[in-house]
């Protein structure tokens, strides 16, 4: 059996050292969410799930606060697009037949499905 866990850790772990590659990271994320939400569990559950999983912050820090909103780090902008994905899977699975439409991947981190 698959441990999706080990996966995304590893895929995240990939990605912000440069080694990986955005879209096995989301390809991870997406999966896994999937495997948790098929358990029941809670879109807040799995996104706290999936955070401490990468060792990220569970809180969101103020869009006020100059210092976090200036951090433009790798890392910061591979999180952002993991939790977006995360979010965006849990979501958009459960409409439009059950698929969840296919993300773009622009550099920019933006994970907004395609048009």
């Amino acid at each position: 059996m698959p441990n999706f866990e080990d996966d995304l850790r590893s895929a995240f772990d990939r990605a912000t050292d440069g080694t990986g590659t955005p879209d096995a990271l989301l390809l991870a994320v997406r999966t896994l969410v999937r495997e948790l939400k098929v358990t029941g569990q809670s879109p807040e559950a799995v996104l706290i799930h999936v955070k401490q999983l990468c060792g990220l912050p569970l809180a969101a820090i103020a869009a006020g606060d100059t210092d976090a909103s200036a951090d433009a780090s790798l890392t910061k902008q591979i999180s952002d697009m993991m939790v977006r994905a995360a979010i965006d899977e849990y979501y958009l699975r459960g409409q439009a037949g059950g698929v969840a439409p296919e993300s773009k991947l622009d550099g920019s981190g933006d994970v907004s499905p395609s048009r």
